[in-house]
């Protein structure tokens, strides 16, 4: 019986043993967190069969391995990993910033060892709160095999994507950090900065009082750890300096336009943004993205099935399933 690995029981983590755990198909899903109460968590809530206090011993003999630690993790995870992990295994990284976590697989990790960064980007109509089997549906798999992956490996990541209900978005990794870091990090950065602004107000102690469910909202990135955080923004500093600049200039814009006498410009600004965001939300909720390669309709049982279970070949050189 196939075994799958998933280091890190996040939501992401947990969300993927309960995809994975309702195709059907035997296999035995094995489960490592550094939080106890997570990892009992996922087990009760039937994301693994098992959890194990080691890592080597839940890689030791598995297929395919999750890596759904914070990226703060992942550099001594992954060099930790390569003595562990079995020949023709397969891992993946959902990790958010991805040129830094290829660079360590390239490093560490074992000739016969496919690696492919999996980063999930999920509908923005989706709740997050809680794990689900149906959390990736509608969502973004960006994916982006390093040097170590193989053809089969890529085949099993893409059709793992459409049978989560996912869509595959295959970029490079500079592609795809330079672009995440407008969409998330700069999100974070932006507010942290309310955050900070607010609370070091000489008004702050009535403010607070006035702050409400927008309030709380914008500033919820701050709920993170911190560690956490800092090492995703430094991973990805650069892009985000970018943005950075090109965000102020939008605040110059906007103070520009608060204090003009004609309402226009800033009417503009604030038509304009709406006009946005109402697009994107349409196209996200109708997976709209114009340029999708359509993926073939299938099961997760069925994508498994080709990985773990695959067809044996007659004698005549034709297949015959198991």
């Amino acid at each position: 019986m196939a075994q799958i690995a998933i280091i890190g029981l996040d939501t992401i983590g947990t969300s993927i043993g309960l995809a994975l755990k309702k195709s059907g198909q035997p296999m035995t899903l094995v489960g490592v967190d550094r939080d106890g109460a997570a990892a009992r968590r996922a087990q009760q809530l039937g994301a693994v069969e098992r959890t194990e206090a080691w890592i080597s011993s839940a890689v030791k003999n598995a297929s395919l391995v999750f890596l759904c630690e914070p990226l703060a993790a992942l550099h001594a995870l992954i060099e930790g990993l390569g003595e562990s992990l079995p020949q023709g295994c397969l891992v993946v990284s959902t990790a958010p910033i991805i040129a830094p976590v290829l660079a360590w697989a390239e490093e560490f990790l074992p000739v016969g060892v496919s690696f492919i960064a999996a980063h999930p980007i999920l509908n923005p109509a989706q709740s997050i709160a809680e794990p689900s089997a149906d959390l990736f549906q509608k969502a973004q798999l960006c994916v982006v095999p390093s040097r170590k992956a193989d053809s089969s490996g890529m085949n099993l990541v893409a059709g793992l994507a459409a049978a989560l209900g996912a869509q595959p978005f295959f970029l490079d990794a500079v592609e795809h950090d330079g672009l995440v870091s407008a969409t998330e990090s700069l999100a974070s950065v932006m507010g942290t900065l309310l955050m900070s602004a607010a609370a070091e107000a000489s008004s702050w102690r009535d403010m607070r009082r006035l702050a409400g469910p927008t309030f709380a909202h914008i500033t919820a990135s701050t709920e993170a750890d911190p560690a956490t955080v800092a090492a995703a923004l430094r991973a990805n500093r650069e892009n985000l300096a970018r943005w950075l600049n090109i965000f102020r200039a939008k605040l110059s814009d906007t103070h520009v336009a608060l204090l003009a006498e004609d309402d226009e410009p800033l009417l503009t600004l604030l038509n304009d943004a709406r006009d946005a965001r109402d697009r994107w939300l349409r196209d996200a909720h109708a997976s709209n993205w114009g340029d999708v390669v359509e993926m073939p309709k299938v099961t997760m049982g069925e994508i498994l099935g080709q990985m773990f279970w695959p067809q044996r070949p007659k004698p005549d050189g034709k297949k015959q399933k198991r």
